[in-house]
């Protein structure tokens, strides 16, 4: 079985049947196709997942070879528009933009990605889009599935693994790289901030003495 199949009867199994393939025509680099499975009575959100990031090997110390091959996953409320047609504003479009990004981020910076990266807008941060706030994203396990779903063994040599790209806000990065990513997870679960993408949600480290503290 090929590599590719071997991926889709992964998200079969543990996902369902995709729904459409938002696919890059143009690149100075490698291709990100976006394999979107929307919104159903099983999974009240889309699940948009990279395609063509494992592909090629990312630049891991020898030492940290189970990221070696990465695809990238982003969960968006049901409401948001994932046909092509139907993103006409940036303010639809920027998860999608993000996730080509960072598909290609690895080759381009011969680095790797792993949870609790953080990736900022820039440098200062700025917000991603108009409708928010949020200047970085945040890599996270996919802990919504089931734990079967986190890797896949795709040949003898490759296994690729998955990871959520979810933004956060610039007082939650700061907190991050302060007190490390456990303590942001805690933050998290004290609000009920979840891995779906919510422009409206609380800060949850708004308060500048928790940055500090």
């Amino acid at each position: 079985m090929e590599e590719n199949e071997k991926l889709l009867e992964h998200y079969k199994k543990y996902i369902g049947d995709q729904s459409l393939i938002n696919v890059e025509t143009i690149s100075d680099s490698i291709n990100i196709n976006l394999i979107i499975f929307k919104a159903n009575d099983n999974r009240n959100y889309h699940t948009i997942i990279t395609s063509g990031m494992s592909l090629l090997p990312a630049d891991v110390p020898e030492d940290d070879n189970e990221w070696k091959y990465t695809e990238l996953m982003m969960y968006l409320p049901s409401s948001w528009p994932v046909n092509k047609e139907g993103i006409e504003k940036f303010n639809e479009y920027w998860p999608f933009g993000w996730l080509r990004k960072l598909g290609k981020f690895p080759l381009e910076k011969e680095t790797w990605f792993c949870y609790g990266d953080t990736i900022p807008n820039g440098d200062p941060p700025e917000p991603v889009a108009p409708n928010n706030k949020f200047t970085s994203m945040l890599l996270l396990p996919p802990i919504r599935e089931n734990e079967d779903f986190y890797s896949v063994r795709v040949s003898e040599e490759k296994t690729i693994r998955f990871v959520v790209v979810s933004p956060i806000y610039q007082e939650e990065l700061e907190y991050n790289l302060t007190h490390g990513l456990e303590a942001l997870l805690e933050k998290f679960d004290e609000y009920d901030v979840n891995d779906i993408v919510d422009v409206c949600r609380v800060n949850t480290c708004e308060s500048k003495d928790l940055i500090t503290d």
